[in-house]
Parts: C-alpha cells; sequence; structure tokens
C-alpha cells in the first residue's frame, strides 16, 4: 500500500466522512525505473505517484479544447469553462468509471476482462481519440516498469497482451492495475486521479494565461467541490 499523495486535499473533499478519518497507510519505498533483477528499485517515485504526476502529458488543455470541441484559450473565464466540460464529459463519465472497472477487475485477478476492457476502451468513447497518443504512451511505459513484479499474474498477463499488440494499455486500465497491485483503496485512488487530472489541465494552461496560484485555486475549487458525491457513487 502506499501513502495519500503530499499535495493538500481540497476543503471539498476534506469534508468528506472517507476523507476526514483516512486509514493508516504504511509508507512504501519510493521507485521509479524497474530493473531486471526480479524486484522494484527502492529510489525515486512509486509507480502509483508517479502516475498521477504524469497527468500532464496527457491532459493537455490544447488537446482538451480540441476533443471537446473548445475554442483556443484566452482567459481564466474560458479555462474554467473548459475544466467544467472536461470534468462533465471526460472525468467522471469516461476516466473515473474505466479506473473503477480496471481496479475491480485487476483485484480479482481477471486479466481476461482487464484486457478486454483496455481492448474495448478507445472503441466505446470517440471523445478519446485525440488523446489515445499520449495515454497509451504513458500506460505502456508505468506498465513495463511493473514488469519485475513476476508473482503478479495479471501485471504479467497485460505486459504480454500490450506486447504483442492484442491491447494498447491506456493509462487508465495500467492506473487501476496499479491500484490493485499496491492494495491502494478505490475512493482514495479516484479521488487522487481526479484531483490531479484537473490540476494537470489547469497547469498546462497557467503560463499561457498568466494565472496566479490564488487563480488557480478559485479554478479548481469549483470543479473540486462536485467531486464527492461522483465518486461516491461510483464506489457505493
Amino acid at each position: 500500500m502506499t501513502r495519500f499523495s503530499g499535495k493538500p486535499i481540497p476543503s471539498a473533499l476534506v469534508d468528506c466522512p472517507w476523507f476526514t478519518n483516512p486509514p493508516q497507510i504504511p509508507k512504501i519505498p519510493p521507485v521509479l525505473t524497474a530493473p531486471e533483477n526480479g524486484e522494484l528499485p527502492h529510489s525515486r517515485q512509486h509507480p502509483y505517484e508517479a502516475q498521477l504526476d504524469a497527468l500532464e502529458s496527457i491532459l493537455c488543455s490544447t488537446t482538451l479544447t480540441q476533443a471537446l470541441g473548445a475554442a483556443p484559450l484566452h482567459s481564466a473565464t474560458e479555462l474554467g469553462l473548459l475544466l467544467e466540460r472536461y470534468r462533465t464529459n471526460v472525468l467522471e463519465p469516461i476516466e473515473l468509471p474505466a479506473i473503477a472497472r480496471a481496479h475491480r477487475e485487476a483485484a480479482q485477478g481477471r486479466a481476461l476482462e482487464l484486457i478486454e476492457l483496455d481492448q474495448q476502451f478507445a472503441g466505446q468513447h470517440p471523445e478519446w481519440l485525440l488523446l489515445t497518443p499520449a495515454s497509451t504512451r504513458i500506460g505502456q511505459d508505468y506498465l513495463n516498469r511493473l514488469r519485475p513484479l513476476k508473482d503478479e499474474r495479471t501485471v504479467q498477463r497485460l505486459i504480454e497482451a500490450v506486447r504483442f499488440g492484442r491491447t494498447p494499455g491506456h493509462h487508465l486500465t495500467v492506473f487501476g492495475l496499479t491500484m490493485a497491485v499496491f492494495s491502494i483503496a478505490q475512493r482514495q485512488g479516484l479521488a487522487e486521479y481526479a484531483q490531479y487530472a484537473l490540476e494537470a489541465v489547469v497547469a498546462t494552461a497557467a503560463g499561457k494565461l498568466k494565472l496566479t496560484q490564488a487563480d488557480r485555486d478559485a479554478l479548481l475549487a469549483r470543479s473540486q467541490a462536485c467531486l464527492p458525491k461522483a465518486i461516491e457513487r461510483m464506489v457505493a
């Protein structure tokens, strides 16, 4: 199991009972790369946290404006509208359910069902088309970093399926698998993914729009306030 991320949890999430009294989760050695010695390395960043940090490479605001048919961003107000369109059209109805199902299948050791989920994902969500290249690049990268976990049958089956081109290896599938492998509670994983995803969208536009930290916090607060109910529906 891993620890909560180092970023502060927004007040809207803290008010939820599952954040007010979080489980005591033991720390594990941070890791990032995977040598071929049968063990994960004991240096740098844990795979779960690394995948959260990699979301800026996938959820670029420029790509999202194209995927959602929005106009190019010129103001914080327009970014706020994009953030809400992303939350209501992609994050809540597509990404979080995909992660939740991948986590359930992996936790039960259902490798074939997990692979099928990954195979069918893009075909079921055409709005994901522009995000697919970055999603599969990051997904395959972090999946390969789990290769030394030889005793994790589901991990090895998914690696094999991606290697032979039977499935693309979307980052959502790999993130759900990672949650299962390291015993990340579903509520925690979904909440942290949603938090980091929203932050990624804002961060990739912050420089162009010259946003202050106060601007960023205000934009995120509006969208993050809606997350607890959405997540609770998925895990109920």
